[in-house]
């Protein structure tokens, strides 16, 4: 019966230069979400956008994912160096260097709070690892407050 349901096309949301974005309802209400181009990444990044039900991203938000773009650096390193604490002296333990080859930026998600992210990162295709999971991690007000790594 599925096939006599017409498809409804989701709204789109054009954002600066980074992409388009679908709209879609989630558990907890609306997000936009879209793989989209940004200069911090040479593979898309899948950009997931939470709103007060079925709006557009408010000023702000746009806002907030172009700081973000702009400050990726300071935080890529604090994200590394915590990877790089939470295996010393275990026998995964790698240096800073070293992870910052094996992983790249797949995913960034802004919580309707505007003050929280949640940013993931996936092992390269072409580095060969012992690692294979996805390292994941909160960011509230430029610190991590939580992560799978501890």
């Amino acid at each position: 019966m599925n096939w006599l349901k017409k498809k409804i096309k989701k709204p789109q949301f054009e954002l600066a230069e980074y992409g388009t974005l679908q709209l879609n309802r989630n558990r907890t209400g609306f997000e936009w979400f879209g793989r989209v181009a940004m200069p911090i990444s040479d593979t898309p990044i899948e950009l997931t956008i939470e709103v007060e039900g079925p709006n557009e991203p408010s000023g702000r938000q746009i806002q907030l994912i172009k700081d973000f773009v702009n400050n990726w650096l300071d935080a890529k390193t604090k994200l590394f160096e915590y990877m790089t604490e939470s295996f010393r002296d275990s026998k995964w333990e790698k240096d800073q260097t070293e992870l910052q080859k094996m992983y790249y930026l797949s995913a960034i998600d802004l919580k309707k709070e505007n003050l929280e992210w949640w940013i993931v990162l996936e092992p390269e295709f072409d580095v060969v690892s012992i690692f294979n999971f996805l390292p994941r991690f909160t960011v509230k007000n430029n610190e991590i407050v939580w992560s799978n790594l501890k």
